[in-house]
């Protein structure tokens, strides 16, 4: 079952779905253009997000932004809700000042985005939802402005719970949020730029600070981080475009495309030509 908005002249588009949804080959390109909230009951599963298992042992809650691949194992009962929608709906870089979630829930260049519910949450959650569905329902005057507040509250709520379950805070969030936006300059930069130096210039730090900074918070080097980023995205053009190994290079920002190849094999353990062989060759057999 799945409600709906769209707005023809915006493009704006939200919707409530079953989370077996993502079974359906017509969804994967709303994976393209879509933030994805997945609200998963405890079945003892496993989802795999960009390659990384999450077990399924408790209410679970992830995010995705667009790009983010996520598969559901063949024959296995998934239950759940799955909330998407796209940027014209609602922006999250615009309404980052709002709800502050760009670099955290979404565009998290750091984890994979999720968080365990306990049942006040978990029944916050399922209001919200039922909120939703109403509204769509109702169709009545100012839906969208109404549905944009719905997801708003539901953003902030979810903020607050993946703040208190990570390891990073103090008690002012400064290293969250220093965190957040080293995250987004790398979302928005990785395919040109590629040097700590530059990062650690937008973010009025010395390199050597940088690196630092994060080696104290328990995070990757800033070096491995925009790498990882790199490699992560090299393999969803291979695996889900049709794009040549040169026009993925320029993408990525490789002007050779040799090099580009050089740093993908030492990474993947395999060129991307024969990784993407691989990879339909997997598919096939599923």
């Amino acid at each position: 079952m799945k409600e709906e908005y769209f707005d023809s002249i915006t493009r704006a588009y939200f919707s409530i779905n079953s989370i077996t949804e993502l079974k359906n080959p017509q969804f994967c390109q709303l994976m393209e253009e879509c933030y994805l909230i997945l609200i998963c009951t405890p079945e003892g599963q496993e989802i795999v997000v960009d390659d990384r298992k999450i077990e399924i042992a408790a209410l679970t809650g992830i995010f995705l932004s667009p790009g983010q691949r996520l598969q559901l194992k063949q024959g296995c009962d998934y239950t759940g809700h799955l909330i998407c929608f796209n940027k014209e709906f609602y922006c999250i870089e615009y309404h980052d000042s709002d709800i502050s979630c760009n670099g955290i829930l979404f565009l998290n260049n750091f984890r994979i985005v999720n968080f365990i519910l306990d049942q006040e949450q978990g029944q916050y959650f399922d209001q919200a939802i039922l909120e939703m569905k109403s509204e769509i329902l109702r169709k009545e005057p100012l839906q969208e402005e109404m549905l944009q507040t719905l997801l708003k509250n539901l953003l902030i709520r979810s903020n607050r719970i993946f703040r208190s379950q990570i390891n990073i805070l103090n008690e002012d969030n400064v290293n969250v949020d220093f965190l957040r936006k080293f995250s987004s300059l790398v979302e928005k930069n990785f395919r040109s730029q590629k040097s700590v130096e530059l990062y650690a210039e937008m973010l009025g730090l010395a390199p050597a600070s940088l690196t630092k900074k994060m080696k104290n918070l328990g995070i990757d080097p800033p070096s491995k981080i925009i790498k990882n980023r790199v490699f992560l995205e090299a393999k969803r053009l291979l695996i889900y475009t049709d794009k040549t190994i040169k026009e993925i290079a320029d993408t990525l920002g490789y002007e050779d495309q040799f090099y580009f190849s050089r740093f993908f094999a030492k990474e993947a353990g395999m060129p991307p030509k024969e990784f993407k062989k691989a990879q339909i060759k997997s598919a096939t057999l599923k």
